[in-house]
């Protein structure tokens, strides 16, 4: 069990390596110039940025970009109200998409596969929403529809969110705002370094866990 788990994660290390390498090249084969892309975003409105925060989160797009990109680009405050504005839109549209479109399928999935999707309490909607904002783990998109799905009212479910993602907005956003005006190749393979890094001891971690459980 041990070499099988050695063995994977070497091979998801492997694989992140190959791909960041592989872009890398291609970048460098397309002559990519960052200084001149990040030069260019104070070009973007507001209304763009909106419409673009609005509708990528909901096919798995990172949030946490936008919050830099925001911060980076606009003032605080102005950045601050087209995260919030975004959010809302956003997360009402991932609602919707869950519970329209979703739901009736994962429901059929769990049913044969001998599961069924949990009822919550009122108050327990609270608390499971909380946690589910504040504790880090699942990713933003899924953190929407997995609350869509287990059937968490519409009002508790955006107004436990904004407030939660507000706040991380606030920060992320004043994050952003300290960003070199000028970014170069070496800003973005020392962000690359970090996020190897990181990447690494989550899957370091997850191994280990992984490890004493069986």
């Amino acid at each position: 069990m041990g070499q099988s788990n050695r063995f994977f994660l070497g091979a998801r290390l492997l694989f992140f390596s190959l791909l960041i390498g592989a872009g890398l090249y291609l970048l460098y084969r397309m002559d990519f110039d960052p200084s001149k892309l990040f030069a260019s975003r104070h070009e973007v409105p507001g209304w763009m940025f909106v419409l673009a925060m609005s509708l990528l989160p909901v096919m798995g797009f990172p949030i946490a970009a936008f919050y830099l990109f925001a911060g980076a680009t606009y003032g605080f405050m102005e950045a601050w109200v087209y995260c919030l504005a975004s959010l809302t839109i956003n997360m009402s549209l991932s609602f919707l998409v869950a519970k329209y479109c979703l739901h009736e399928f994962l429901k059929k999935v769990l049913t044969k596969a001998g599961y069924a999707l949990p009822s919550l309490s009122e108050i327990n909607e609270f608390r499971f929403t909380f946690l589910l904002r504040t504790v880090p783990g699942a990713p933003f998109p899924v953190q929407n529809y997995l609350l869509s799905l287990l059937g968490i009212r519409f009002s508790v479910y955006i107004s436990i969110s904004l407030l939660c993602q507000g706040v991380i907005a606030a920060g992320m956003v004043a994050c952003g705002g300290v960003l070199p005006d000028t970014i170069t190749i070496g800003h973005i393979m020392v962000g690359l370094a970090l996020l190897s890094v990181l990447l690494i001891m989550k899957s370091f971690f997850s191994w280990r866990k992984k490890r004493s459980e069986a």
